[in-house]
């Protein structure tokens, strides 16, 4: 504890970063998973930029290459360790709560895959991860533009973090008719919803690349395929009052930020959430 004050107080290695996101001119589906990332506000939206079916890696100063859209953290600060001391989010919103929200380091993401499709997309890339061979990412769709309501499952053959390739989805996954960009659109109340992330075959703890998603039917719409590693959750129950958590004192877990870490949130709608809803919050991080 010592060290942690001297290492803040007297050498500076701390930053405070404030966001907010306003949502969309729709309003949010309960029990589904939106991505916070594309959404005007601080830092800026992400546009998704990028080659269809290319990856496209992320990292915290130069976003995707064209917008930077993660939360500030501090930069790089090898060989100290960076954590994430402090976390709080609020809205004014009473159909924002309750809800969940989740921060996750954005590796990258493959863009412009289509949903009018029913054979495989081929994905090209090799994904340049922060965690070797994928160690605890998961994988989650983005609807980049509105769905139709034409049904379709999405299966992936993906590789873990063995890295063995040729790994499917054990189960079937079906997707959600939406007309709101940011949907994750395989979550939701539906039989065969999962999110925010999409299911691994048993055994995996994480992905490291995807060579291609199957579509069982065309749809219309695109969206991009994300890879990221969860770091941390944060209940939002009351409009008005914040959601807090102390990581070091209140719940001694002090997840670790790794240098070039593209941060952004996911959100998890408990109640249909209003148009126009706005979040606010901050992340305070330390290293040492």
């Amino acid at each position: 504890m010592d060290d942690l004050v001297n290492e803040i107080t007297t050498n500076g290695k701390f930053i405070r970063s404030d966001w907010n996101k306003i949502t969309g001119a729709a309003a949010y589906a309960a029990g589904r998973w939106y991505d916070f990332s594309g959404l005007a506000g601080t830092p800026i939206a992400n546009a998704w930029a990028g080659t269809a079916l290319a990856w496209r890696t992320c990292d915290e100063t130069t976003g995707n290459g064209t917008q930077i859209f993660g939360l500030p953290n501090g930069g790089n600060v090898s060989t100290d360790t960076k954590h994430i001391l402090n976390v709080s989010a609020v809205t004014a919103v009473a159909t924002g709560v309750p809800s969940q929200l989740m921060l996750v380091d954005l590796q990258g993401y493959w863009p412009g895959i289509s949903n009018n499709s029913a054979v495989a997309q081929t994905l090209t890339g090799t994904p340049s991860l922060r965690y070797t061979n994928g160690a605890g990412c998961r994988l989650f769709w983005v609807q980049t533009s509105a769905a139709g309501a034409t049904a379709q499952n999405i299966s992936l053959s993906y590789s873990n973090t063995t890295p063995t390739s040729g790994r499917s989805l054990p189960v079937t996954v079906s997707m959600t008719a939406s007309a709101i960009v940011g949907h994750i659109s395989h979550s939701g109340t539906a039989a065969n919803n999962y999110g925010p992330f999409l299911p691994l075959a048993s055994g995996d703890t994480g992905v490291s690349t995807v060579a291609s998603v199957t579509f069982s039917a065309a749809n219309t719409g695109t969206g991009a395929l994300c890879l990221a590693r969860p770091l941390l959750t944060l209940p939002l129950t009351t409009a008005s009052v914040a959601a807090e958590r102390d990581l070091l004192n209140q719940l001694p877990s002090l997840p670790r930020v790794v240098d070039g870490a593209c941060l952004v949130w996911l959100y998890f709608a408990g109640a249909a959430t209003g148009a126009s809803t706005n979040f606010y919050g901050a992340v305070e991080f330390g290293w040492g």
